[in-house]
């Protein structure tokens, strides 16, 4: 597989249980297999990691109850 793009992303996360919210950074690697297929490698914090949006959890009360948002300034 041949690496195309990589995109720096800024995901943010709201608990449903605790209603803590927090962003965190991911980076994705487009790759091609030069066969027209492709496909999209993940990476938290320098190491391999699943898609932001699978297994979350919260950091503030480890609720597993958590959503996805678009990127969203924070206000404090």
């Amino acid at each position: 597989m041949r690496e195309t793009d990589v995109f720096s992303e800024t995901w943010t996360f709201f608990c449903q249980h605790c209603s803590h919210i927090w962003q965190d950074e991911y980076e994705a690697r487009h790759l091609d297999d030069g066969h027209g297929g492709d496909a999209v490698s993940w990476r938290h914090r320098g190491l391999r990691s699943m898609p932001p949006w699978a297994h979350a959890t919260c950091a503030s009360c480890d609720g597993v109850m958590v959503k996805v948002l678009p990127t969203l300034p924070l206000q404090r």
